[in-house]
């Protein structure tokens, strides 16, 4: 219960520099987002749909259906989605979905090979798939997280079910990426000197300090000429074909 206090405490700076995310804030996630909602049309099915958020940025005419996993919406997130389900054997006739969100889910899902059949089944041809997915990320919602793919393994595990990638992009240069590694790492130790030691309560402030410095010197780097090698996340679109 405090774990979770202190983290909802941190979310509301987000915004600032002090925030050990605040390099993923600033990278127009919310804008991406919507873009990528705006392309779904008819009946879109949200795997892993936690609040139903996303339900409010879809285009007129869409239809919604969350669907959850009930360890994860209820006992994780106490939530309640539209539908009880397991990614794996999704409880929908063939083809009978347009378009699918699979946000920073499919890391969650043991057995992803399962799941994306699975949407290779029930989606029509043509229908759009939006998948976001974390590459150099630390374990989150643990037990519950299993793998991470290059974009090499998205291409590949998407084509061999039925869908064609048609847009691909990394989030965060190399440096902006290893600056958000040493912001969260220095989030993680603050958070367990708050929860298990208190006498270290002092270097609180050092550590909120290295992650402004980490986060500015991640920004203020980031025009440097980089490759692909090292992003945080992956943002997809897919096409069933």
């Amino acid at each position: 219960m405090r774990a979770r206090l202190i983290r909802r405490w941190i979310a509301k700076i987000r915004m600032l520099p002090l925030h050990p995310q605040w390099l993923l804030a600033v990278s127009g996630e919310e804008r991406a987002l919507r873009e990528a909602l705006g392309r779904l049309r008819g009946r879109v099915l949200d795997i892993g749909c936690t609040d139903r958020r996303l339900a409010g940025l879809l285009p007129e005419g869409c239809s919604y259906v969350g669907l959850d996993y009930p360890s994860t919406a209820l006992g994780m997130y106490h939530t309640r989605p539209d539908v009880f389900g397991d990614a794996r054997t999704l409880p929908f006739p063939d083809s009978s979905v347009q378009g699918v969100i699979l946000k920073d889910v499919l890391e969650h899902v043991p057995g992803p090979d399962a799941a994306l059949a699975e949407l290779g089944r029930v989606m029509e041809r043509g229908g759009v798939l939006v998948l976001w997915m974390p590459f150099i990320y630390p374990i989150h919602d643990a037990p519950y997280d299993f793998q991470r793919y290059t974009e090499h393994g998205h291409r590949e595990y998407l084509a061999r079910h039925g869908f064609e990638v048609s847009e691909l992009q990394p989030v965060l240069t190399p440096v902006e990426t290893a600056s958000l590694m040493l912001c969260l790492a220095c989030a993680d130790a603050g958070e367990q000197i708050l929860l298990r030691r208190a006498w270290l309560l002092p270097l609180l402030p050092a550590l909120a300090l290295l992650v402004l410095v980490f986060n500015l010197i991640g920004k203020g780097l980031s025009w440097l000429p980089a490759t692909r090698f090292m992003p945080a996340f992956y943002r997809l679109l897919a096409v069933r074909r």
